[in-house]
Formats: structure tokens, sequence, C-alpha cells
């Protein structure tokens, strides 16, 4: 799937998900004494790192800290770290969402007009519905914005006349 998205969206950033880590965390190391503070920790270096080289660090304290050196999967996201620690996307634009918020969002809004037994021509025809229903929210979302932003100013020019007519001698 990876190389199919680099060779169809060359300009996508694809992301993990953490929480799906996360959430793997008991199946993937349980086997060791401790998991939930394995969790713990490793939640806690995943957040709050600062920097890449605070993040490195951090991680292999835990590794260390953990006896978790030898452990493949832990192995393997660190070599994938660039896609999933937040320290290391945080020169790209998320508008403030975590991959779970997006995901979910987009399911939400996509339920509405496809289920999992739809076929490939009930998609075609209701993704221009999805589009139109997108596009129509946006426009109401400006609309009032834009509503909201001129009530205000019309509200502070007549305050501003007010004050200049009370403030000016007869």
């Amino acid at each position: 799937m990876k190389k199919a998205l680099e060779a169809c969206m060359p300009t996508t950033i694809h992301r993990w998900c953490i929480w799906h880590i996360m959430k793997k965390i008991p199946s993937k190391l349980n086997r060791y004494k401790g998991h939930a503070d394995i969790e713990q920790e490793m939640s806690q270096d995943v957040w709050n790192s600062h920097s890449k080289d605070s993040f490195d660090r951090n991680w292999n304290d835990f590794l260390l800290n953990f006896g978790l050196a030898d452990n493949k999967w832990l192995s393997d996201l660190y070599e994938d770290r660039h896609i999933w620690v937040p320290i290391y996307l945080d020169h790209h634009f998320w508008a403030g969402m975590r991959s779970t918020q997006r995901s979910k969002s987009m399911h939400s809004f996509f339920n509405k007009y496809i289920t999992r037994n739809s076929s490939l021509i009930q998609f075609v025809k209701q993704y221009d519905n999805c589009l139109e229903s997108r596009e129509q929210a946006e426009r109401e979302s400006d609309l009032s914005f834009k509503m909201r932003t001129l009530t205000q100013s019309l509200g502070k020019s007549k305050r501003n006349s007010e004050e200049r007519r009370i403030a000016s001698p007869d």
C-alpha cells in the first residue's frame, strides 16, 4: 500500500496512527513483565519528547530500562519513527488533529452515503453527493462567518457613531 500511495499521490504525507500502535502493546509485549508500565512509559516518551534527540535518548532509555532492546516490533517501530512519532512530524500541518480524529471524521462523513456492501457504481454515484454536501456545508459556514463579521462590524460602526455624537459639542 505504501508504494501505491507514493506512486499515485507523491505529495501526500502518510503517517501511522499512534492509537493503533499503542493498542497493539498488550498483544506485542504481553510476555514481558509489567506491560502496563511499558505502555505508560512508551506513551510518555512518544508524546512528551520536545526534540528528535530527546525522543531518541528517551526511547533508548526506555528499551534499556524494560529490557526490550532485542524486541523486533519495537526496533521496527523505531526505524519507522518518522511516520508516527509527533516530534518527527511537527514540520507538517495537521490542523491540530490526530490521525484517529481525521479517520473517525471521514468514516462518519462517508457512512452517510455508502456502506460496506455498496457497489463500485454506487460508490461513484454517491461520491458526487458527498462532494456536493461538503461544498454546501462549506458555503453555509462561509456565509455564517461573513454574517457574523458583518454584524460585528455594523455593531462597532454604530457604537463609534454614537460615541462621536455624544462626544461632539452641539
